[in-house]
């Protein structure tokens, strides 16, 4: 990985009474993909807005290609490129006075990559906006913000209303055309958790405007685990309060179900050299990991 493209140091925000953000420091390094996963209110859509200067922050600091958020000019947005959760069209302009319109916007705009994902999305140019799908709108936005040529791409939950293999043809755009030159990023927040879970270098967890962790992927992967076990006579619990054992679930006189999130090889082994009748490794998706810190009370 190389420098660090996007940092955000003790970002809080409010709204009213109610606390959106409170103390989130993240990095996303050039060349990373990071995801955003929480449960809705969690605090994506407003981390992201607050990266974009949409909002601005009560506390905290957000800098973009080592720059503080506030100081950058022009030039520098034009490196920025978002998707917003709700991608926002002029209903009375039709799909080609759509792409004229942003085209305008951007100096080193690719029309040749925008006239090749019009072909390949099949997306009529002289269709009004106001007729499109949603998944045709949520397409119509990756043409334009790939166009755009951005060095930091935000996108926030760009998979809405796309079907599995809209979805999957999403992704693998963003991956070829995006993600292959050299010293670019992405933060993209997603409820499509299997999806993010192939896509993201490192995921980042949110749960009521808080970061809970951030982690690696592979190391999740490597990590985070189940194993169920049967024992042969009651473990000790020192074996069951072993760091890294993040819940345990009592099943029958002696089985146990161990959720872990981390120290994986070394409470395999403890149970491995106590006594057993059955000794079993589940791997654990995103989506279980989701749903622990989602239910987690704060």
């Amino acid at each position: 990985m190389g420098s660090s493209c996007l940092s955000v140091k003790s970002l809080s925000k409010d709204f009213g009474q109610k606390k959106a953000l409170t103390g989130v420091s993240l990095e996303v390094k050039e060349g990373e993909i990071m995801g955003l996963v929480g449960p809705n209110g969690a605090g994506k859509t407003t981390l992201i807005k607050l990266v974009m200067g949409l909002l601005k922050p009560n506390s905290g600091m957000v800098s973009v290609f080592g720059r503080e958020a506030k100081d950058l000019g022009a030039e520098d947005r034009r490196r920025i490129g978002y998707i917003a959760d709700e991608s926002f069209f002029y209903d009375f302009m039709t799909v080609q006075q759509t792409i004229e319109f942003n085209q305008g916007f951007y100096p080193d705009w690719d029309q040749e990559k925008c006239a090749g994902l019009m072909q390949r999305f099949h997306l009529p140019p002289d269709e009004p906006v106001k007729n499109l799908s949603r998944g045709m709108k949520a397409q119509l936005a990756l043409i334009l913000v790939l166009a755009q040529k951005p060095d930091l791409l935000l996108l926030d939950e760009p998979l809405e209303g796309l079907d599995p293999m809209r979805r999957l043809e999403f992704l693998n755009l963003v991956l070829e055309d995006f993600m292959e030159r050299e010293g670019r990023c992405l933060l993209i927040s997603s409820h499509y958790l299997e999806e993010l879970e192939r896509l993201a270098d490192r995921v980042a967890f949110l749960h009521e405007g808080r970061l809970l962790k951030v982690a690696e992927m592979e190391q999740l992967k490597m990590e985070e685990k189940t194993i169920r076990v049967v024992f042969q006579k009651e473990p000790p619990q020192s074996l069951l309060n072993m760091p890294g054992i993040k819940a345990v679930q009592k099943e029958g006189k002696t089985g146990y179900l161990l959720t872990i999130e981390d120290n994986f090889n070394a409470i395999y082994e403890a149970c491995c050299n106590y006594p057993h009748f059955i000794l079993e490794i589940y791997h654990r998706s995103l989506e279980d990991m989701f749903m622990d810190y989602s239910g987690r009370d704060k």
